[in-house]
């Protein structure tokens, strides 16, 4: 089940900031210049999570 954009999650104002500049704070180094989104899915059986990269 897809939970959303892993970088919504870091604090409470992060769903609010610009996505670029998120991106160049996530920990990932092509995100940006890749043109990919991390996104949080969590299996529904046994709640783990995972990251997954959404193509842009």
């Amino acid at each position: 089940m897809e939970s959303g954009r892993l970088m919504d999650f870091y604090d409470d104002y992060s769903p609010y900031m610009e996505i670029d500049l998120m991106k160049m704070e996530d920990g990932f180094p092509d995100t940006n210049s890749g043109h990919k989104c991390p996104h949080v899915y969590r299996c529904p059986t046994c709640n783990k999570e995972e990251v997954f990269f959404i193509k842009e």
